[in-house]
């Protein structure tokens, strides 16, 4: 992506997707292509092309660019190789999250960050404050850049359009201005990022070998998978281990200070902390929650928060973050129904007593 300029040429979902008869909500928000319950079902069998609006990208150039984000970052990125992907969070001073970020380096000075959108603007103007003498440039990226998320078919669609695919969870390849991430998982998922100048032809390309379908199927992988996410109602609401950053590679322990740091450290090295993040599921028929609503118990007590959720095939699914002596309870409620546990793709440390926690409110 050599265009760093505000003048890059810009992409216009509605006008794209229309073709393929996307519906939108009265916020402009994608729903699906029609059919969203047959769209989920496809996506967990043959795969799909999942077109993710919801997310942008902040791109951080010039010659200091990575000693800066190293200094800002809970994960490292002054050895990230350009065929690698890394999470890291970007914390407050007190250690709570800000933002997540999925980090791609494109070149020794150029980086792309991918977060969710609703948090930009905010986090544009946070990271400017550190820049001070550095030489580095920050931009919001989102209108010159497009973001799919692909599965099964529409991965065999990327490879035909890109000529690879990357092998090996966490790693990238590079075809021109178009970057496709392997996320893993089952199915196996992959990021496309590709410049608003190329995406008409790549979506063409892509469409011709895999269906469209709804951006709630790639909420309801990622949520399978176990991973977090932060939007503008819980920024500022997690400590990175409340969400289990550092078990799926989101936290070094080792790179250096960051702000934040010390808490994070502390509560790394003092006990397991007092709140995880746990799999949910609900019946059909009750609301789908959104990020930051409480999980209740029986007598309407705050058993913990949503992280993101989901209308799933068979009912709700859900990521929360909850006290971890909630971990046995049968009287939970998810969107006012009765919510049972979800097993995640990763063990979560559990305390052998109440003793053995740490108290991060």
């Amino acid at each position: 992506m050599s265009d760093h300029s505000q003048t890059a040429p810009t992409i216009d979902w509605p006008t794209l997707l229309a073709a393929q008869s996307a519906r939108f909500d009265a916020d402009g928000r994608l729903l699906d292509f029609g059919d969203a319950s047959a769209e989920l079902h496809t996506t967990l069998g043959d795969g799909g092309v999942m077109p993710l609006p919801e997310l942008g990208v902040i791109r951080v150039v010039g010659d200091d660019a990575a000693a800066f984000l190293q200094a800002q970052l809970s994960q490292g990125v002054t050895d990230q190789e350009v065929t690698e992907s890394r999470l890291a969070g970007l914390c407050n001073p007190k250690g709570r999250l800000l933002a997540l970020f999925r980090v791609l380096r494109l070149d020794e000075d150029d980086f792309l960050l991918l977060t969710h959108a609703s948090l930009l603007e905010g986090l544009v103007k946070r990271l400017r404050m550190y820049v001070l003498r550095s030489r580095v440039a920050l931009q919001d990226f989102t209108p010159h850049a497009v973001i799919c998320g692909v599965t099964g078919t529409g991965g065999v669609a990327v490879t035909e359009a890109t000529g690879t695919l990357p092998q090996g969870t966490g790693t990238v390849v590079h075809a021109g201005d178009t970057s496709v991430v392997n996320l893993g998982g089952e199915p196996e998922r992959f990021l496309v990022i590709a410049h608003a100048r190329d995406m008409s032809g790549l979506w063409q390309a892509l469409t011709q070998g895999s269906r469209p379908v709804t951006p709630a199927a790639w909420e309801l992988l990622a949520i399978r998978a176990g991973e977090p996410a932060v939007a503008a109602a819980t920024s500022e609401r997690f400590v990175p281990q409340q969400v289990n950053l550092e078990l799926i590679g989101g936290v070094s322990f080792s790179k250096g200070c960051y702000p934040g740091q010390e808490v994070v450290a502390r509560m790394h090295y003092r006990g397991t902390p007092s709140r995880r993040m746990f799999g949910l599921t609900a019946p059909e028929g009750g609301d789908v929650p959104v990020p930051g609503d409480s999980v209740l118990t029986a007598d309407g007590s705050s058993a913990g928060e949503v992280v993101r959720a989901v209308a799933g095939p068979a009912g709700v699914e859900a990521l929360a973050v909850l006290r971890v002596g909630y971990r046995d309870r049968q009287d939970l409620r998810l969107g006012g129904q009765p919510a049972g546990f979800a097993q995640l793709p990763y063990a979560v440390p559990m305390p052998e007593s109440d003793e053995d926690t740490a108290d991060e409110s």
